[in-house]
Formats: structure tokens, C-alpha cells, sequence
């Protein structure tokens, strides 16, 4: 479920269709270890792809969609560093965001990409065979394990973030981390809004 029209909301912004569910599905996780159940989450914008995000004008675009939404409080996007310095990337991608609207903007990067995150958490996903291994590359183990079976990310992604550890992955994870602790801090001010 998504905050109904107008109501106080973080505003999402994502790489592509997998994590459009993915992401809420790992938020909404959060909030539940917080006791919290309200609906504070906005409908994701999909990027489709990390490339039409960082493009000139890219970004930006979906950020004032986001933000023009009636009951847009802040505004989180989500996209994976594909192996680029995310202590470049994450601030120019910021200040590009920051320039198109007023509200509280974060741009938080997947160190490497969503599937380390979902690998952080290798011992609860349910995958014959996946162990841990701190420097291994969450996609490939994950595609080795699922073999034969075919990873398919809209279908796989969420399947295995529903089954993360968060604490788990957060604490293996430092960009996971990161991520949540933005996460708290919006969802305080999302919170504190009237309507």
C-alpha cells in the first residue's frame, strides 16, 4: 500500500521496475522493527535505468515529478553505484536533486548494487549453497545459487528482500546502513507534517 493522495508521504525514486517493490517492501520492514505501520510511503518513479538517472536532466525530471506530488515531505532516491565511487557520485547526484526542489532530498547508493545488499544477509535468503563471503559479488552468488533456475530481478529482488536479515545486512552492509539510518531521519519529518 502507498499514502493515499495527499496525505504526508516520502516521496521514492528508483533504478528500475524490481526495485519500484523491492524498496517499499524493505521500508515498510523497517518501519514494522519500529512498531510503526502507517502508510508513509509514496508510489516509486522508475528511473529504468541508472544511466537515464545520471544523464544530464535525468534525475532531475523524476525528482520534481516526486516532488510535485501533493504530500511530499522528502524525498529518497535509491540507485546502485555500479562500482563508481558513491563518495563522488552520491554528492553530485545530490546537488543536481537539491536544484530542483526545496524539500529534504537524499540520494543513497547500493554499494555495488541492490543484490549486495539482499547477499548481506546471505544465511536467511533461502538459497541452497549461498554462504557469506565479505568482498564477493552479491549478484553472481546469487545467480550461482538459483541456478538452474534463471535470476529474474522484478521476480528475485523483492522474493529475497522479503526474506533479509535486516540487521543482519545492515551491519555487513555500510551503504544499506547508510540508508536506513536516511530512511529514519525522513520518515521522523514525514511523520511530524500535517497533512
Amino acid at each position: 500500500m502507498t499514502a493515499a493522495a495527499g496525505d504526508p508521504h516520502l516521496g521514492l525514486v528508483v533504478e528500475g521496475p524490481g526495485d519500484a517493490i523491492s524498496l517499499p517492501l524493505l521500508l515498510r520492514r523497517q518501519l514494522e522493527l519500529r512498531g510503526d505501520s502507517r502508510d508513509l510511503l509514496g508510489k516509486p518513479a522508475i528511473c529504468n535505468g541508472r544511466d537515464r538517472a545520471t544523464a544530464a536532466n535525468g534525475l532531475e525530471r523524476y525528482v520534481a515529478a516526486v516532488a510535485a506530488r501533493p504530500g511530499c515531505k522528502a524525498i529518497l532516491v535509491i540507485l546502485d553505484s555500479e562500482g563508481d565511487p558513491v563518495c563522488e557520485l552520491g554528492p553530485q547526484l545530490l546537488e543536481r536533486a537539491e536544484k530542483i526542489t526545496s524539500l529534504p532530498v537524499a540520494v543513497c547508493l547500493a554499494n555495488r548494487n541492490w543484490e549486495d545488499w539482499i547477499y548481506a544477509s546471505a544465511e536467511t535468503l533461502e538459497l541452497p549453497g549461498l554462504t557469506y563471503s565479505a568482498g564477493s559479488r552479491g549478484l553472481g552468488a546469487i545467480v550461482s545459487a538459483l541456478r538452474p533456475r534463471k535470476y529474474v530481478k522484478p521476480t528475485w529482488q523483492p522474493r529475497l528482500t522479503a526474506r533479509m536479515d535486516i540487521a543482519k545486512a545492515s551491519g555487513r552492509s555500510p551503504s544499506l546502513s547508510r540508508t536506513l539510518t536516511r530512511f529514519d531521519e525522513f520518515i521522523a519529518v514525514v511523520a511530524a507534517e500535517p497533512g
